[in-house]
């Protein structure tokens, strides 16, 4: 499944495309084949009988499983919106700090963006966040900040201003690290698939039956199918499949932190 689910958006459409009408040509062979003019006939009323409720079936099932990875993909772009949200309000914070204690916060979270823009979608495409560079200069991000929430020269609003935010990127971080964890739900993509091909058996049935004139009828269906499983997968994997999550705003924050746009005694020009 992650072999799929890493493909670019056309190698998967073209793939899943290409499966769809091997099976549904096997299909059509095997009723061709085993079926003559009086059983293809009473499989065909048969077949007509079903395909509302196979259509439907197969509809619920791949329309719950794109509304949940959908889901799944726009909330892990909130939290990665939050993520952002936190680590401005932290540098904002650092402002009011001390010359060098502000630079020491700053540098922690440059360091740590700049790791989760490099390598933290590979590391959690892998389910390895752990490996993730960015484990590391976080930790090393919470130290700077516990360090200088320390200073009995601050004041507790300086204090908490820095600790907060913190907390929101850590808590932001850990979240994206949950959903990397998640999978597509193997038995109901399983269950769509049979349900697919079940829903294309019976629209050939129906075709065979009612004469080659309505093959094209089974081809949009057979299309229909192939699109809705490649729908499928191509959203399921947030940080390594067609649509990713875009990781965008951090770089926008990382190039302002690495300008000096957060330090006071930089002039911007």
């Amino acid at each position: 499944m992650a072999l799929l689910t890493s493909l670019d958006s056309w190698a998967l459409v073209v793939l899943i495309l290409a499966l769809t009408l091997i099976v549904s040509g096997a299909i059509a062979f095997a009723l061709s084949r085993f079926l003559g003019g009086p059983e293809r006939e009473k499989a065909g009323n048969t077949a007509a009988a079903y395909m509302t409720a196979l259509g439907s079936l197969f509809a619920i099932l791949t329309g719950f499983l794109i509304n949940s990875e959908y889901s799944t993909l726009r909330d892990t772009q909130r939290i990665v919106g939050q993520e952002v949200s936190s680590a401005s309000r932290l540098a904002y914070a650092s402002t009011s700090l001390p010359s060098a204690d502000g630079e020491v916060v700053q540098d922690a979270l440059a360091a740590y963006l700049g790791d989760v823009r490099v390598g933290e979608w590979q590391a959690l495409a892998q389910d390895a966040a752990t490996k993730s560079p960015a484990t590391d200069s976080l930790r090393q991000l919470e130290r700077a900040v516990a360090t200088v929430a320390t200073r009995d020269y601050l004041k507790d609003a300086e204090v908490s201003g820095v600790t907060g935010a913190i907390e929101g990127v850590t808590a932001a971080r850990r979240q994206r690290v949950v959903i990397a964890a998640q999978e597509l739900p193997i038995a109901l993509f399983a269950l769509s698939v049979i349900a697919g091909v079940a829903l294309v058996a019976n629209a050939l049935l129906v075709a065979a039956r009612a004469g080659p004139k309505y093959g094209l009828v089974a081809l949009g269906i057979i299309l229909v199918v192939a699109l809705d499983l490649a729908a499928i997968l191509a959203i399921s994997a947030p940080f390594r499949g067609p649509f990713q999550v875009d990781v965008a705003p951090i770089s926008q924050l990382v190039d302002e932190l690495t300008s000096g746009q957060y330090l006071d005694w930089v002039t911007i020009r």
